[in-house]
């Protein structure tokens, strides 16, 4: 009898470790999830990057039909990397050519554009407004849990820093990248004060 009650006892606690283990984990991804959702979560990614390595952000480049905003470009000696942030919830499926990418979040399903040809928009206008360059596209999904065949440039946001880091092939003359530089930064919004 009192075998029988101490096993349920411990049947008990076991389930209530579990329980309390799954909240803990739960908490954890929501609270990685709301810091990879602050806009400024990029930023700070970017920041971390060595001194060759230049970011423009909110760069404002006229496309076919209208503007886009860039919202973060990093320019090097390396290429130009042409982020696009996609703040996408849930498992993403898909491969990249696809036209479009499923999502799904909870019991919902829905789908997405491609980013990959949306970055291949912002890179063509961006070639218009400074030459041709090594340009290197990424899309980076801070939220997503990448489930398809994407390729390696559709990355998680803690990838970001060492995908563009690993380019350490000089592509251009610093000469070329400060008149990149130059051009970009020209093409931000000018702030009123």
């Amino acid at each position: 009898m009192v075998e029988n009650y101490l096993a349920a006892y411990g049947i008990k606690i076991f389930a209530s470790l579990i329980v309390f283990i799954t909240l803990i984990v739960m908490f954890i991804r929501q609270s990685n999830d709301r810091a990879n959702d602050d806009p400024q979560a990029i930023k700070n990614v970017l920041n971390q990057l060595e001194s060759d390595y230049e970011v423009v952000t909110n760069v404002m480049v006229p496309g076919d039909r209208g503007m886009f905003d860039l919202g973060h470009v990093v320019v090097s000696p390396y290429g130009v990397f042409v982020i696009t942030v996609k703040q996408t919830i849930g498992k993403i499926f898909g491969r990249k050519g696809d036209p479009e990418w499923e999502v799904k979040s909870g019991g919902s399903r829905d789908f997405i554009a491609n980013p990959l040809w949306e970055n291949r928009k912002h890179v063509n206008a961006l070639e218009k407004l400074i030459g041709p360059a090594p340009f290197i596209s990424i899309v980076v999904f801070p939220r997503g849990n990448l489930k398809g065949e994407f390729g390696t440039n559709v990355i998680r946001l803690g990838e970001l820093k060492n995908f563009i880091a690993q380019n350490k092939t000089f592509n251009m003359s610093m000469d070329k990248r400060d008149g990149i530089l130059k051009t970009l930064q020209k093409s931000q919004p000018k702030v009123m004060g």
